[in-house]
């Protein structure tokens, strides 16, 4: 008897074709040798290179150290720079200062002298309220008991080294309310000839 297998029949898995892709076509050793290839150099390369790589390496290290050091250096060599920059103004600011004084005191003159002859030479009824030099003259403002005072005073100062001449700007009379003695007021300017 002959038995007929009516079912349907199952198809066989073929493994040769997985996915789309054909794996009957692909030949072993070039597929082998491309692996060996990606690989054998990282087995047998890496330790050959990998002395030279850490020699490279720690040149790097110690250039990276020196680069730095130098970037520190040239930091603080730029903070001198700044405070060299700034001691070189004030230094020109201080010799300016120094220029001015030494000119002052070149031109500063002292009229110690005439003050002093000035006050050996007042009338012992004549006395000075203000008195300024500034520059070339001389003003003196005060009271008198009399014009003949305040001429002498006025004749005194003029025969002085100090003195070159002399102008009366104002005098004025009048009667001190305490006494009722006659006061003249006056006011002369003199020129300088000279103050030491």
């Amino acid at each position: 008897m002959i038995k007929i297998n009516l079912s349907v029949a199952q198809n066989q898995v073929d493994i040769s074709n997985l996915g789309g892709f054909d794996f009957s076509k692909i030949k072993l050793v070039p597929v082998a040798l491309s692996i060996l290839a990606i690989y054998i150099p990282d087995i047998v390369f890496v330790d050959m290179w990998q002395e030279t790589f850490n020699t490279r390496n720690d040149e790097l290290t110690v250039i990276q150290r020196e680069l730095n050091s130098l970037k520190r250096k040239v930091s603080q060599s730029a903070v001198l720079e700044k405070q060299i920059r700034e001691l070189k103004a004030q230094e020109d600011n201080l010799s300016k200062k120094l220029t001015a004084v030494k000119q002052a005191i070149s031109q500063k003159r002292n009229p110690a002298n005439l003050l002093l002859y000035v006050a050996k030479n007042i009338p012992e009824d004549l006395w000075i309220q203000e008195l300024s030099v500034e520059g070339d003259t001389m003003l003196v403002k005060g009271q008198a008991l009399s014009y003949v005072s305040v001429g002498n005073f006025v004749n005194n100062l003029r025969s002085s080294v100090f003195i070159k001449d002399s102008n009366i700007k104002s005098t004025t009379s009048s009667v001190r309310e305490s006494d009722k003695r006659r006061i003249e007021s006056f006011e002369i300017l003199f020129s300088l000839a000279r103050l030491d």
